[in-house]
């Protein structure tokens, strides 16, 4: 283990060591585990079975974080034991199995770890084993094509999808106010503009939302166009994904096109044995368009696989995921912007680059970083915990407190 970074700075010092502020963020997020093992305890899902699975579920939190930090994957994967305990065990427990990955993970010498970045990053661990929780025992992981419980989880989509719009629609017509400025009372006016802006789009996103749900959506009873409307939705959602990821990895300025065997320095890059990947960077429009008709190939076959039993199941955990992925977006995004000026080692870093090459500052980077990464990468840890729990024996996913949450009804 290195805890070479657990000093205090001193005058002038900046690295390795934390400073005055940090360390006592540092012990707040202790005095967290310490209260989150307290209200677990008190809740009862802390039990033997469930003590058990939290060793082994903050392994392969940091085991796959870790080869995706060291594959520079645009990406995170360090979430997929605490989706899991929460899931099983509850929010509780599921936001100490973060908060605890995360801990651990900065002081091991591996990739992502050695240092303070996972450690500062654990509130927001923390909130995706709460949300995992919550989500779980909303029946996510249980849910029929034939449950009414099914039109929130469309309503909801509908929602994010209107906020969205909304947020694009200002983009595009007003503008996204600069909150890099130098001048402190432009920088507030600026500041309080994003924060109108922001808001009124979850507003639009309520309100559509809510008006679907009482609408459209509104299922009282069986109901054949819940079938037929979880088979649309779970293979729009497909398409989404497939073109989200085509466009993450081969877009002109994607993963791919960061793989050039250089450092920015000029000197060889020893990353997979210095190849030069980047001819996988396809240019648009072919970019564009290979990923459209990939989506929609993708997207027709779901349909087909959708029809087929239960199988339309995947869209609430997909809806679960974005959701989580778009909190954790939100509370990540001041924590890289400032605390690491947008650069914490991780393959996400490109993407913030990028974002400043298109003239964000820091914060808007961050944040358009994590818009673009955490519903992606939450949504694709659901549908890996998904997997999990379908191959798991019943016996063994009620033998732990909120397993039952996870058992089709």
């Amino acid at each position: 283990m290195n805890l070479d970074w657990l000093q205090i700075c001193a005058d002038g010092q900046e690295t390795p060591c934390v400073s005055s502020i940090q360390v006592a963020y540092l012990v707040a997020l202790v005095v967290g585990v310490v209260l989150l093992a307290i209200i677990g305890r008190r809740s009862r899902d802390f039990t033997t079975a469930v003590l058990t699975l939290m060793p082994v579920a903050i392994a392969i939190n940091i085991a796959v974080g870790s080869i995706a930090v060291a594959l520079r994957l645009p990406i995170y994967l360090d979430s997929i034991g605490t989706v899991l305990v929460g899931a099983l065990a509850g929010p509780w427990a599921g936001a100490l199995t973060g908060i605890l990955s995360n801990l651990i993970w900065s002081i091991l010498p591996i990739p992502g770890g050695a240092g303070p970045t996972a450690a500062f990053f654990a509130p927001v661990a923390g909130v995706i084993g709460l949300m995992a929780g919550f989500w779980a025992s909303r029946g996510v992981f249980q849910l029929r094509s034939d449950d009414v419980r099914v039109g929130g989880f469309l309503a909801l989509a509908v929602g994010i999808v209107g906020a969205a719009v909304a947020f694009l629609v200002v983009q595009a017509t007003v503008g996204i106010p600069d909150i890099g400025v130098k001048d402190e009372d432009a920088l507030l006016a600026n500041q309080t503009t994003f924060l109108l802006i922001a808001v009124g789009c979850v507003a639009i996103g309520v309100v559509v939302g809510w008006l679907a749900g009482r609408t459209v959506f509104a299922f009282t009873g069986p109901d054949p166009r819940i079938r037929t409307y979880m088979i649309g939705a779970t293979a729009i959602s497909a398409a989404a994904i497939v073109f989200a990821l085509f466009r993450l990895l081969f877009a002109p300025n994607g993963y791919f096109s960061g793989v050039d065997g250089v450092l920015d320095d000029g000197s060889p890059d020893t990353f997979l044995f210095g190849w030069n990947l980047t001819a996988l960077a396809v240019p648009d429009p072919a970019g564009l368009i290979a990923a459209i008709v990939l989506a929609v190939v993708v997207g027709a076959l779901v349909v087909a696989w959708a029809r087929r039993g239960e199988n339309a199941r995947l869209f609430p955990v997909w809806v679960g995921g974005l959701t989580t992925g778009l909190v954790a977006a939100a509370i990540s995004a001041p924590i890289a912007a400032g605390v690491f000026g947008g650069v914490t080692g991780a393959g996400t870093d490109a993407l913030i680059a990028l974002f400043r090459t298109l003239g964000l500052n820091v914060f808007q980077s961050a944040f358009a970083q994590g818009l673009t990464s955490d519903p992606l990468d939450k949504t694709i840890s659901y549908t890996i915990v998904f997997a999990i729990l379908g191959a798991l024996p019943v016996t063994v996913r009620t033998m732990y407190s909120r397993g039952e949450t996870t058992v089709v009804e």
